[in-house]
């Protein structure tokens, strides 16, 4: 809400880091950061324009950068028992003035070395956390 209350972790954490408003919708206002000036223009930013799904913004989510490939894991569990539906891998390319933009999502084979390091994974988090149903 406050510059102030992101400033620490920002002045502390490595380069890039993603600045996201938690009001808007799809990668409208998401901006990968270079260094902690740019990261407090598009925070201040985000408060002063109007979100693509016609609100403004309240908050402004900070979060550190991770390189590579985003998969989702769907799962449904039954009594403790953790079945996958799909693996997926997202389809993120540069647009809009954008350093990512959700294009889609493309099934990863169940076979394939990382559904084979994914699913089990999951599954243990699943386990860790206590969800049983679900």
């Amino acid at each position: 809400k406050k510059w102030e209350d992101v400033a620490e972790f920002l002045e502390k954490e490595h380069y890039p880091v993603v600045l996201k408003p938690t009001d808007s919708a799809g990668s409208d206002g998401v901006k990968l950061c270079h260094n902690i000036e740019e990261a407090k223009e598009h925070f201040h930013h985000l408060f002063e324009v109007e979100a693509v799904n016609g609100g403004f913004n309240t908050e402004v989510l900070c979060q550190e950068f991770l390189r590579g490939k985003e998969y989702v894991i769907d799962q449904v569990s039954r009594d403790g028992v953790h079945k996958t539906t799909m693996v997926w891998v997202y389809d993120k390319r540069p647009a809009n003035n954008s350093a990512f933009v959700y294009f889609g999502m493309v099934p990863v084979p169940p076979d394939s070395t990382e559904a084979k390091i994914l699913v089990p994974y999951a599954r243990g988090v699943l386990d860790v956390l206590g969800v049983e149903n679900g």
